[in-house]
């Protein structure tokens, strides 16, 4: 009897291991670390690498058919961190456009979306609109609002937009990023100074490869037009002529 009992408790435990490694297996086939490491291998030497593994990273795919890999930095702008994450989770940014680039300096999206609309005529219109809903504004990590961050805004950081800079510049102002970021291209050093203090950075492309997309992306031809808040249209400046967007933002935790 006690040697049944034995070889029976000696089954379970061998049945119980092989369980325990093959969910430790389905984890780390499913985990980011495992793309990561692919993704070193891509790796240039110069400003660019990874600061932190077990920081999270974003990967955009573009209707270009290009890729921007970037890494996020809790330890420097944690609030601005989890509200990125938080749209990237929630599938918010699949579908975004770049509604606004200027040469030898940035490219924003994370707002404006193409939605077919119906006018009164009957006609349909294809226009760039704002996409809602959108979480709270948060709370802007930089010095002007009363936090440190030391993250400068060279080439390849990545940021959030608010509202402003129409001086002088309230707390409203400061707290009003919601899903909106861009990130710094050719940045000349005024261009710098002006944004460090005054915009929340939280992150940068890790590989030259990705900066080679922003750089390409910065250099596209853009024009007047309007940008829509529900039904009213606002002009604005530096949209581009060709509608580029983020097929899909993918998130990758450690």
């Amino acid at each position: 009897m006690k040697k049944t009992l034995s070889l029976l408790l000696a089954l379970l435990l061998v049945v119980l291991a092989f369980g325990a490694f093959t969910g430790c297996s389905k984890r780390t086939e499913i985990s980011g670390p495992a793309i990561l490491t692919e993704w070193q291998s891509t790796y240039t030497a110069g400003a660019f690498g990874i600061r932190n593994k077990q920081d999270p990273f974003v990967e955009l795919t573009l209707s270009t058919g290009d890729t921007i890999r970037l890494e996020l930095y809790p330890n420097v702008a944690p609030i601005a961190v989890e509200n990125f994450t938080k749209y990237v989770e929630d599938g918010f940014y699949d579908g975004v456009i770049f509604h606004r680039i200027i040469k030898n300096f940035m490219i924003q999206t994370g707002g404006f979306e193409e939605k077919e609309v119906t006018l009164e005529s009957g006609e349909k219109e294809t226009r760039l609109s704002q996409k809602t809903p959108t979480y709270p504004a948060i709370k802007g990590e930089f010095s002007a609002n009363g936090v440190r961050n030391d993250l400068s805004h060279t080439r390849g950081v990545l940021s959030m937009a608010r509202v402003g800079k129409t001086p002088p510049e309230t707390s409203k102002q400061f707290n009003s990023a919601t899903s909106q970021f861009f990130i710094c291209s050719e940045i000349t050093e005024g261009q710098t100074s002006s944004l460090n203090g005054n915009y929340a950075a939280f992150g940068c492309v890790i590989d030259e490869e990705s900066m080679e997309v922003v750089s390409k992306l910065e250099k596209v031809e853009t024009t007047s037009k309007d940008l829509y808040y529900g039904d009213n249209g606002q002009s604005s400046n530096d949209v581009p002529v060709e509608t580029i967007k983020i097929i899909k933002a993918t998130l990758y935790k450690a």
